[in-house]
């Protein structure tokens, strides 16, 4: 997105980065002629972020896991890091 000479000079004014320039595009509502990210709607992206953080951790801390899947279809789940190459070849033969 191209921002004006009177743009850079307002946002440079008040405060306002590039960075926020994005999350508002990102997750802000359109109303009319602007885009608008409210305090609430700030607030609310902050506690889903901080739940995917805490669910990312559990997965981190698990070592990862793994989904084996048939197309649609999850088939077994496991943790990543207690797959063995060397079993598997055994199983296969």
């Amino acid at each position: 997105m191209r921002i004006t000479a009177h743009a850079d000079a307002r946002m440079n004014q008040r405060g306002i980065n590039k960075k926020h320039l994005g999350l508002v595009m990102d997750h802000g509502e359109h109303t009319g002629d602007k885009m608008v990210l409210s305090a609430k709607a700030a607030r609310q992206r902050m506690v889903a972020l901080k739940q995917e953080i805490k669910s990312l951790e559990e997965v981190a801390k698990k070592g990862g896991i793994a989904f084996v899947l048939d197309g649609v279809h999850v088939i077994t789940a496991y943790r990543a890091n207690s797959f063995s190459a060397a079993a598997a070849k055994k199983v296969r033969g």
